[in-house]
């Protein structure tokens, strides 16, 4: 008998009776496997920050300082989609002048995390994108071992939803391991 059978067993003991077989059918793929007890090995890991996911806080260092050796990307995400309804409505100036200043902001931001994250020993690299917040990263994802995102990344948070819609769609579509701060 299996860990997972004895569990279910001392779960199910004088309740379920009979029926612990066809209990322990049924709900099988919703119980962890012996190899998804193994912690993944983790070499890279990819943070996605734009201008409401800025602050990384003290116990998000201390989690990350676990994967000394790992590289961390991090990326400045900014959406291109807000610069064609500035250029369509502003003009094409007022899209630049934005462009510049969400540059600048992201460059800023950049700098400051990456400092944090050399402190701890990681090896860091980053990189500023235009493009759409969630389907950027979803796609970047990929080529990485581990996520790491705010879940206020991509817009505001408030107590009626504490979890951005950006964040929502990008945790829905990414198979990778994931830590929302």
């Amino acid at each position: 008998m299996d860990i997972f059978s004895k569990l279910i067993a001392k779960k199910f003991k004088n309740i379920a009776g009979d029926r612990y077989e066809e209990i322990a059918k049924r709900y099988r793929e919703f119980l962890l496997l012996p190899e998804e007890f193994v912690l993944p090995e983790i070499n890279s890991i990819l943070i996605p920050i734009d201008r409401f996911a800025h602050e990384i806080p003290p116990e998000l260092y201390e989690t990350l300082e676990a994967y000394a050796g790992a590289s961390v990307t991090l990326v400045y995400v900014s959406e291109s989609m807000a610069f064609r309804m500035i250029e369509q409505t502003l003009g094409k100036l007022e899209a630049e002048k934005l462009k510049i200043a969400e540059r600048t902001l992201g460059e800023k931001m950049l700098a400051e995390i990456a400092s944090g994250l050399d402190d701890i020993g990681l090896r860091v690299s980053k990189r500023h994108i235009f493009g759409s917040k969630s389907d950027a990263v979803i796609k970047l994802a990929e080529e990485f071992d581990l996520l790491v995102i705010s879940r206020g990344y991509g817009s505001e948070i408030t107590k009626m939803s504490p979890l951005s819609p950006v964040v929502l769609k990008i945790v829905q579509h990414v198979v990778k391991p994931t830590i929302i701060y």
